[in-house]
């Protein structure tokens, strides 16, 4: 390889110094917020936050993740509140994120632990040995896992289980719960190979994982203790509802987990197809993650028709690619990089994801869609959960280009898609853990 010479920058300095339209640019965003300078206002003035389609009525209120990974956690109960909201009339309503979020860490620290145990053999540091180490305590997950944890251990509504501070803040707790399953990963390693047994250690372990959350988190409700949920309705009439976590699930929300099915948008990959992301999970003896891979077109279509049916819309996309948080806009083509000769399209979807330029990163709702004369989609109303005060009051405009180019899966019901559930039986395609469709468990 030939290295940078001299004569090589005096040249590129001669061609910037020759070059007025580079000169223009260098004096105007030197001196200012790229972000700004660079605002497409055609752009701007085309992403309208009005949609002809629409579903008869939003969650409220608009939530907030705060400093936390808990987007695809937020994601879900705002989805699953919306049957609430209808069925006893509420102007607003949460259901509790901390405690998916409660369960979800103790599940995974008892997930990880068994998988440390599965690969003793394997050298410690192997990929994917070292893919466990990384950070098996992430407040990341996918609706998959969030059905586990809802199947094994209900729902709550948040006045039961509220915000702690290490909820809504999670890096202490997640450093010393990672810290801790280091520790216990080398421990397991080392009795396994020794030809000892770590059956009880391993409970020991877990319980001292519970015992730590509890102290941050507070001790959650348990899945068949009965409790009593008290509100009132928009016409502020007193209601009372009286359940457990896992009837709460059944008999108010009308959650039918089995009855949900993720689709994919992975051009690497063969369509038609399942994927499987192995070894990735939150719940021992759960199936890993997988999705059903399309065309994104399905993926569009799958949201028109839960639109049209009055439900929102589950989805991961690569956030804040192309977000602008001020004017609560996705879309690639916000900002005009062409101005200063820079092509920001010059790479498709399936090549950025293999050369680590993008990936799933983030879960949030679609609740509205404004199509065209021909009923194809243009734009997209996007409830996300980081407070009314970023986006549009809390929701953000998504272009059907952004939606092409950098949404990877939407959830919808296997009757919204009956002529492709006969593939789930199909032979998967299987990535490994660390694969970047695997993202979003692992932010």
């Amino acid at each position: 390889m030939s290295e940078i010479s001299t004569s090589a920058l005096d040249q590129w300095t001669q061609s910037f110094e020759n070059d007025p339209i580079s000169k223009l640019a260098g004096s105007v965003l030197q001196h200012g917020n790229v972000d700004e300078l660079l605002i497409n206002r055609s752009r701007e003035i085309a992403d309208s936050h009005v949609f002809n389609t629409k579903l008869e009525q939003e969650g409220a209120p608009v939530t907030a993740q705060k400093a936390s990974g808990r987007c695809w956690l937020f994601a879900s109960t705002n989805l699953l509140r919306l049957k609430l909201m209808s069925k006893y009339n509420l102007k607003e309503v949460q259901l509790s994120p901390t405690y998916l979020f409660f369960y979800d860490k103790l599940e995974k620290a008892n997930y990880f632990l068994d998988q440390i145990c599965q690969t003793y053999k394997e050298d410690v540091n192997s990929q994917l040995v070292q893919f466990f180490l990384t950070d098996p305590i992430c407040d990341g997950g996918q609706f998959a896992m969030m059905t586990n944890i809802v199947d094994k251990y209900g729902l709550v509504p948040n006045s039961l289980y509220p915000e702690s501070h290490s909820s809504s803040s999670s890096h202490v707790l997640n450093r010393l719960l990672l810290t801790k399953l280091r520790e216990y990963a080398q421990v397991l390693r080392e009795k396994l190979a020794a030809g000892e047994s770590v059956e009880e250690d391993k409970k020991k372990m877990v319980a001292e994982i519970y015992r730590l959350q509890s102290i941050f988190l507070g001790l959650p409700p348990s899945p068949d203790a009965e409790f009593t949920w008290e509100f009132y309705d928009k016409d502020g009439k007193f209601q009372s509802v009286t359940s457990t976590p896992k009837k709460f699930v059944k008999e108010v929300v009308e959650f039918d987990t089995p009855e949900y099915i993720s689709l994919l948008n992975d051009p690497r990959n063969e369509y038609n197809r399942v994927i499987k992301i192995d070894r990735l999970g939150n719940v021992v003896g759960r199936e890993p993650v997988s999705y059903l891979n399309v065309e994104i077109d399905r993926l569009a279509d799958a949201v028109v028709t839960r639109i049209k049916n009055n439900k929102a819309v589950f989805f991961g996309t690569d956030t804040p690619k192309f977000m602008d948080s001020s004017r609560g806009v996705m879309d690639i083509d916000l900002w005009d990089y062409k101005l200063i000769g820079y092509d920001h399209r010059a790479v498709d979807k399936a090549s950025r994801v293999i050369y680590h330029e993008s990936l799933m990163t983030h879960a949030m709702l679609i609740t509205a869609v404004h199509l065209d004369e021909n009923g194809k989609p243009v734009r997209y109303r996007v409830e996300n959960s980081w407070s009314k005060t970023k986006g549009n009051e809390g929701y953000y405009v998504m272009t059907h280009d952004y939606f092409k180019e950098y949404v990877y899966q939407i959830v919808c019901e296997k009757s919204e898609v009956q002529d492709l559930v006969h593939l789930l039986d199909t032979d998967p395609i299987v990535l490994p853990p660390y694969d970047p469709m695997g993202a979003l468990a692992k932010m």
